[in-house]
């Protein structure tokens, strides 16, 4: 069965859509809120089959009833729960994906999908079909014949495992052949379906009675000769009940229903409903995978599609100037001054061999998962007969009317020579020199959009938009889409008020973290790779110390190995247990540290490991790789979904700053010669925007008058003077100002402070007893949430939180977290957004020599002459606090010194 593909394919709708339902997170979504997961895992399956079998005749069963079993056994499947309204939601577009795939519906009214299936496979058998099932359910595999004209397809755990059953891999599993599968759920039942079966028998009891007796009846003739007291006793006790489990596992082969095979042999995938569907549900990573399977490319085609035909000319690059300049020329009647210049669509690509033969932007092997450009050149490696432009000229409807295509040497010299025109472009970040003028980035605005995709290739971006651009060059099909892209892109930023978001904060933030990445940061590598000795050294006396605890040599970093050790060998306090064991997160060994000598050298192991791994290994390669010492991190704009910046390849943003060894890594980066470090940070800036979001009195005033807001809490909380505070409170009451917006539990406040989980509890009760505001915001966000599905910062950035809405209580309180979390922590990543803009513009219009070149969360780093420090301190600190105007106002502390942690 495995050598070729089968004749007929037959599918548990049933089975696969409660499987993806479950096996996905309840939190998967559309753009607009819909729930998807079961929509995502059901539309994976189909393509997986494609994948596997290619296009093979297939039908997909329903259930319609329970097959008159409840007759037989009143409380078969009466325990299960109604479906869940997340999946219910759902169901009615299962069922015309699987007919737009070209595969036949089929349901009995009154019967199961099993017994459909069932029918359906003895009558293909007889006709001489090789036929395969695909379900999650075992008691199928009763179907598989002796002549190897029935296999199933089993699904596993994750929505695309598989594994094929012969009659050989039913006996290599249970032991048993097909045919003594219903007398084996005869005796073990099935919990999921509700048969009984006999009490006491599981899938190894059943398995060894029948391989000793040979069926169901000769055990129930033969009691006396089962071994085992309370089994014979449970075997006589329950015998009607295992006949009646036989029965309702036995699956029926006799229904009246047929298969229009010819038809189905005919049948073909819609491909432009497919595609339709797939974009309606923005099953982007489905569709990636189906869409070079189908017959055609599963472009629209016709009225439903919108093809995009532009007239191309091929110019120089000095002819581009001349050529666009009549275009500035107002249009329709208006007047130069009461029409504004209209854009054009800028494209810069360096054409790879898979490039020109499939015509994409972007080179699929080196794309990275953010969709940035790839493919986009790097000035310094350039060469005039790589790189291809094209400029997307728009007339006065913001039409694309026609395409400018040729060559260059270098982007600098495309940015040139279209001028001051505005530029719309993709990724302006990656053409390496950032045009001042981009008035649109499709990539930015997709991402304020959806902040929740992994990813924004323009292609896929135009696809969704049912755009077939004929263009057959490369740089110009990126140009036309990146034009007809950002036309629609505009119209949704202006109705869900982000338009101001994308032109005030993202665009004039693309040149600014580029210049910092141009920039980067010196480093000493001799002095850091005198710390890596050192670490290197400690964690091997480290391992040895614990393998010498643990009796035995172990891979520590194995949770698996480190677990049978810790809790079966040295027998120290079980606490939360994992998918391999019992956990040995860092949780739990803060919570046994004191039980053995092992835990807190297992601790510092995790920790140096870490430090080595991440920065000690990477980072002294890296700046002797560079002519000046410095390294290069990654600004990415595109990532976090509260619109944090990351940092990448290294990541900056992570360097420890409370741990010694973190603050002897931190001071191997250092100023370059003659010059110096300033660095400037936000005090509190989260709670501050709390405080302004809860109305509370208490905690602004503290902030206005420059107190220790943690002093003041504490105060409050336990009602005791600042001179009787100790420093246990004021930690305690640190933990908990910082905590207490994200959801932290009582249980969590008292894992962290290694207190009782009462005290915890008493201590939060107390603090919303004090701060009734934080209690009231924290509520309020979250019905708003719930009611909008969204929430939003103060300076409009959009969030979905499709988890408010899974039935699973865990996800709930996630997506709670999450919507309070985005207000608080995606309002301060705007704020710090717009200092850096503020920065750079007063920096440039002040003539300094100093730079930005480093951001980390609430942070700024910069560098320039030691003389111009106290005029750039006092500007960054009002620029830093320019954006924020509302009460509590903010406070910026900052410092100077040669390395960042003498500034720091």
């Amino acid at each position: 069965m495995a050598n070729r593909p089968p004749d007929l394919l037959l599918l548990d709708g049933n089975s696969l859509a409660y499987r993806a339902f479950f096996a996905l997170p309840e939190s998967i979504a559309t753009s607009r809120g819909e729930p998807t997961n079961a929509i995502f895992g059901f539309s994976s399956m189909l393509v997986k089959m494609r994948e596997l079998l290619g296009h093979v005749p297939t039908a997909v069963a329903w259930d319609a009833g329970l097959s008159g079993r409840a007759e037989i056994y009143p409380q078969y499947k009466a325990q299960r729960a109604k479906k869940p309204d997340l999946l219910r939601a759902q169901w009615p577009h299962l069922a015309p994906i699987a007919e737009a795939f070209g595969f036949a519906n089929v349901s009995l009214e009154g019967y199961e999908a099993d017994d459909v299936i069932g029918s359906l496979a003895v009558k293909s058998r007889e006709k001489g079909l090789r036929t395969v099932i695909v379900t999650g359910d075992r008691d199928i595999f009763q179907l598989i014949d002796p002549e190897g004209m029935v296999a199933v397809m089993a699904t596993g755990r994750g929505i695309t495992d598989t594994k094929t059953y012969d009659r050989d891999a039913v006996i290599e599993r249970y032991g048993l052949p097909p045919e003594l599968i219903p007398d084996f759920y005869g005796l073990k039942g099935d919990t999921s379906d509700n048969i009984p079966g006999v009490p006491g028998i599981g899938d190894k009891t059943a398995a060894q009675l029948l391989q000793q007796f040979g069926d169901l009846e000769t055990i129930l003739s033969s009691i006396d000769q089962v071994s085992g007291a309370k089994r014979k006793e449970n075997l006589a006790a329950h015998a009607e009940d295992a006949r009646i489990s036989r029965e309702l596992a036995r699956i029926r082969t006799d229904l009246p229903v047929e298969l229009d095979l010819d038809a189905l042999l005919r049948a073909q995938p819609d491909a432009q409903v497919l595609r339709e569907t797939f974009q309606r549900f923005e099953l982007r990573d489905p569709w990636r995978r189906l869409e070079p399977l189908l017959d055609g490319d599963g472009r629209p085609s016709g009225p439903a599609g919108k093809a995009v035909e532009l007239p191309v000319r091929e110019v120089a690059l000095d002819e581009i100037s001349a050529i666009l300049t009549p275009f500035d020329a107002p249009v329709g009647g208006g007047t130069a001054a009461a029409e504004a210049r209209r854009p054009v669509a800028l494209a810069l690509v360096e054409p790879t061999e898979k490039a020109q033969e499939g015509g994409q932007l972007f080179d699929p092997d080196a794309a990275p998962s953010d969709g940035e450009a790839a493919a986009s050149p790097d000035a310094a490696g350039s060469s005039a007969a790589a790189l291809r432009f094209a400029v997307a000229r728009l007339d006065g409807d913001a039409q694309p009317i026609e395409l400018l295509i040729g060559g260059c040497a270098t982007p600098a010299e495309l940015v040139a020579a279209v001028g001051d025109r505005p530029v719309v472009c993709h990724d302006a970040k990656a053409l390496d020199t950032v045009p001042e003028q981009v008035s649109h980035d499709t990539l930015l605005a997709a991402y304020l959009l959806e902040p929740q995709r992994r990813g924004y290739p323009l292609d896929e971006l135009a696809d969704e938009l049912n755009l077939a651009v004929q263009v057959e060059d490369v740089a110009g099909a990126t140009a036309a889409r990146i034009a007809l892209v950002a036309i629609d892109q505009r119209e949704r930023l202006a109705s869900t008020g982000m338009d101001r978001l994308l032109h005030d904060v993202e665009l004039p933030l693309v040149r600014v973290l580029r210049d910092m990445e141009r920039e980067g940061i010196r480093m000493s590598a001799p002095r850091l790779e005198a710390v890596a000795a050192e670490v290197r050294a400690e964690i091997a006396t480290l391992e040895e110390q614990i393998q010498a605890d643990a009796g035995r040599p172990f891979t520590i970093g194995s949770p698996k190995q480190l677990g049978e050790v810790l809790f079966e060998e040295l027998g120290l306090s079980k606490k939360r247990r994992g998918k391999t064991g019992f956990s040995t997160d860092a949780r739990v060994l803060q919570a046994i540290r004191d039980e053995h000598p092992i835990v807190p050298r297992i601790e510092r192991w995790r920790e140096l490991s870490t430090l080595a791994k991440t920065y000690l290994d990477v980072l002294p390669q890296l700046a002797r790789a560079d002519p000046e010492s410095r390294i290069h991190t990654t600004f990415g704009q595109t990532v976090a979904q509260t619109g944090r910046l990351n940092s990448s390849d290294p990541n900056l943003q992570n360097v420890p700053v409370r741990t010694a060894l973190g603050r002897r890594i931190r001071e191997c980066f250092e100023a370059a010669p003659g010059k110096v470090l300033l660095s400037c940070d936000y005090s509190q800036v989260e709670l501050r925007i709390l405080a302004y979001y809860a109305h509370e009195e208490t905690l602004r005033k503290a902030f206005r008058e420059d107190r220790d807001v943690h002093t003041a809490t504490a105060m409050s909380v336990f009602g005791v003077p600042a001179d009787e505070l100790d420093a246990g409170q004021r930690s305690k009451a640190k933990m908990v100002n910082y905590g207490i917006a994200y959801g932290l539990t009582d249980f969590g406040l008292a894992d962290r402070l290694d207190i009782p989980r009462e005290e915890a509890k008493e201590m939060i009760e107390a603090y919303f007893a004090e701060f009734t505001g934080v209690k009231g915001f924290i509520d309020s966000t979250i019905e708003q949430a719930k009611e909008a599905g969204e929430v939003r910062t103060y300076f409009g950035r959009r969030r979905l939180i499709p988890e408010l809405k899974a039935r699973n209580p865990q996800v709930r309180g996630l997506g709670e977290r999450y919507a309070v979390n985005t207000v608080i922590q995606g309002t301060a990543a705007d704020i710090m957004k717009l200092a850096m803009i503020g920065v750079r513009r007063a920096l440039d219009a002040g003539g300094f020599e100093t730079k930005m070149i480093l951001t980390i969360h609430d942070e700024l780093l910069l560098e320039g002459p030691e003389h111009e420090m106290a005029e750039v301190r006092a500007l960054v600190e009002r620029e830093m606090i320019a954006p924020w105007t509302e009460d509590p106002p903010l406070r910026v502390e900052g410092g100077v010194g040669r390395t960042w942690v003498e500034a720091k």
